[in-house]
């Protein structure tokens, strides 16, 4: 199998993905969404597409055939993003506006595992999640808040939770001044990189919660560790 190239089409809709295969330009057809997509991702071992889309539906596909394997998974709300977990046999679910949610989903039965979340108000958050090593834990940013009425009462601290409970695993990460928009752990785990529009990047240790360094930029929002 070749590399694959993924993009989104047409904004104003937003319901179709496509893939390229680079090698042989052969090009594959993604439908089945309602509504706008706000996030997809790949599993480790490429064979697996999971989507989310605004009309409140989780999809898996097969990225070789194009064909629907699992779901529709139906959330309660907008999706804000997916994450399959390192082995592929889970995906994580974060919800966004309306619904502030996070949920694990047994990608085989297609049954939801456990969920946590609330009802807020004005909260539009597509920051990614992570699975930690052995898929023990899944890193998040998150409010515990009751209602979020402001954009200062979004999320602004970041959790680690056990995948199996989505219990609160050691202490937060704690530092950013407003609203949490980029993530990013790395490959071996060992760091973690927030951004906030509170213009700055922090880089913390994740296991000793440490922060390692403060950098000030203007608005950032995606975060990506290289390999």
């Amino acid at each position: 199998m070749g590399c694959h190239c993924w993009w989104r089409l047409d904004l104003d809709v937003g319901s179709e993905l496509k893939a390229c295969q680079v090698e042989t330009n052969i090009v594959k057809i993604f439908e089945g969404h309602s509504e706008r997509i706000s996030c997809i991702d790949i599993s480790a071992d490429s064979t697996l597409l999971a989507s989310g889309s605004w009309d409140r539906t989780v999809r898996i596909w097969n990225l070789d055939t194009g064909k629907l394997v699992a779901g529709p998974l139906k959330s309660v709300n907008l999706t804000g993003a997916v994450r399959f977990s390192q082995d592929s046999k889970k995906l994580a679910i974060r919800g966004t506006w309306g619904d502030y949610y996070l949920e694990v989903w047994d990608v085989q039965t297609q049954k939801l595992d456990v969920r946590i979340g609330k009802r807020v108000n004005g909260v539009f958050f597509h920051v990614p999640v992570f699975w930690t090593t052995k898929d023990k834990t899944i890193v998040a940013a998150f409010s515990f808040n009751e209602v979020v009425h402001s954009a200062d009462e979004e999320p602004k601290t970041i959790y680690e939770f056990d995948a199996s409970t989505l219990e609160t695993v050691g202490a937060p990460f704690e530092g950013h001044a407003y609203t949490i928009s980029g993530l990013a752990l790395s490959f071996d785990c060992a760091l973690l990189a927030s951004a906030s529009f509170d213009n700055t990047i922090k880089l913390w240790a994740f296991e000793s919660r440490q922060l390692l360094a403060s950098f000030d930029l203007l608005i950032p929002s995606f975060l990506v560790f290289s390999p």
